[in-house]
This record gives C-alpha cells, sequence and structure tokens, in this order.
C-alpha cells in the first residue's frame, strides 16, 4: 500500500489534504506488472483508474490498415508513453463505456489501483476530496485533448498538402 506521502506528487491527488490522501491510500490496491504485461485492453470494460507509481507505459490504439488485396490488416499504434508519477484509465472511472486504448508496461512497474465504488464510498464520506479528484482528472484531460488537437492539426495540413491542396 502507498504512504500519503507517495500519492501527494501524482497529479490526480494534487490538493488533497493528508488526511483525504489517507483515506484515498486505504482502498486503494497495488499491483506490479512486468515489462511488457498488458495493463488495460481496448474494448474491454473496467471500473477502475490506475496510479503509476514506479516505471512507463504505453498507450496503443488498433488501426485499420488497407492492405493491396483489399483485406485489412490491423497494427498497434504507440499513442503516448507515460512515466511515473501518472495516472490512466481515468474514464472507467468515470463512465462504463469500452476502454479507447491498450496500456502496457515498457518497464517493470508499480500501480495502485482504484475502482470506482471505492471512490465513490470515498466521496459519500467526502464530498470536496471527490470534486477535487474529479477537477484533476478534468484539468488531465484537457492538456491531452488540447495535445491530441494540436496533433489532428499537423496531420490535415501534412495530408493537404501531400493532396496538393493549398
Amino acid at each position: 500500500m502507498s504512504r500519503p506521502d507517495e500519492l501527494a506528487p501524482i497529479p490526480l491527488f494534487k490538493d488533497l489534504t493528508e488526511e483525504q490522501l489517507r483515506a484515498v491510500a486505504a482502498v486503494l490496491r497495488p499491483r506490479a506488472v512486468r515489462a511488457g504485461e498488458t495493463i488495460l485492453t481496448e474494448g474491454e470494460r473496467s471500473d477502475s483508474v490506475y496510479v503509476l507509481m514506479d516505471g512507463t507505459v504505453e498507450t496503443t490504439k488498433r488501426l485499420g490498415v488497407p492492405a493491396l488485396d483489399g483485406s485489412t490488416k490491423e497494427i498497434e499504434k504507440v499513442l503516448v508513453r507515460l512515466s511515473a508519477p501518472q495516472f490512466f484509465g481515468e474514464i472507467g472511472l468515470l463512465e462504463e463505456g469500452e476502454r479507447s486504448a491498450t496500456v502496457r508496461a515498457a518497464t517493470n512497474c508499480r500501480l495502485e489501483e482504484l475502482r470506482r465504488a471505492d471512490l465513490e464510498r470515498l466521496v459519500e464520506a467526502d464530498v470536496r476530496l471527490g470534486y477535487v479528484m474529479v477537477r484533476n482528472i478534468a484539468l488531465v484531460l484537457v492538456t491531452r485533448l488540447r495535445r491530441t488537437d494540436h496533433d489532428v492539426l499537423k496531420l490535415t495540413a501534412a495530408l493537404s498538402l501531400a493532396l496538393g491542396n493549398r
């Protein structure tokens, strides 16, 4: 189990009090993952967020690529590498949809899992804790969305130039 002082630098827990960090630490579920092991699989359902305490993970997405024979070949494209301290899988904490990507350990990793049911119990006891954590998730999602928008703009410009459009 992680100590509150280990959780404080993680963006998900920014601005939580010492008491709130202790409450979160009490419900986290530790998990050790070896390099190459899959942590989350695109398309599966989940209700957890993972806190990366040590190590690095890669987030990949399946892409369908048309082959010369008319068939479609699937490849995995690495979207991003995350290194501790960080968190991932936060959408599973907020909704019951499918995972949007696969996450694999690039190195040996130490994780802590926070399940939705545990978070809901914490929020029932301390609404401010829930507000701060959801705000922190929103701030990270905004940063990731801005990065994605920038990447889409670059790809659109490159495609436009390749097609001869100005």
